[in-house]
């Protein structure tokens, strides 16, 4: 009997990682539109435990979280190298590309359904005067979360 819940509490704990996602966000330094600088796609929703593969189109790029739920939740990735990031608590997130940040290459993670979005959209606008290209479609993107 205590083997079967043992095997009963380990199969509902790791259910939720069992059903875990990819997805894969482009870091891309220019689209066939013309556009600059951005990932793609911009805004992205996710469940606790997906992971986003980050896809740099160059050496030059990175993703790199600066508005997160938590320090637990903070990543870096290498510059030029395709990586793989867990996101495993709910909340907003705001990533960037370090070296192109102020061209405003930034994307928004959704981690689960119905997130506190006051952070994000504080700390976006504690840096919004600094980035010159891409603002407006960082504020749609931002009007995203919880849709």
């Amino acid at each position: 009997m205590q083997k079967f819940k043992i095997i009963t509490l380990c199969l509902l704990l790791c259910t939720g990682f069992v059903n875990a996602k990819e997805h894969t966000v482009k870091l891309l330094t220019q689209g066939d539109n013309g556009k600059m600088m951005f990932f793609e796609p911009m805004f992205i929703k996710i469940s606790v435990g997906d992971t986003i593969n980050f896809v740099p189109s160059d050496a030059s790029h990175n993703a790199q979280s600066f508005s997160v739920p938590s320090e637990k939740s903070s990543f870096s990735t290498p510059y030029g190298k395709a990586t793989k990031v867990t996101f495993t608590e709910a909340g907003a997130v705001l990533v960037k590309c370090l070296p192109h940040f102020a061209l405003g290459m930034i994307g928004v993670v959704q981690v689960g359904d119905n997130v506190d979005s006051t952070k994000v959209n504080e700390d976006w606008h504690k840096v919004r005067a600094s980035v010159v290209m891409n603002k407006e479609a960082v504020d749609k993107a931002l009007t995203k979360i919880n849709q």
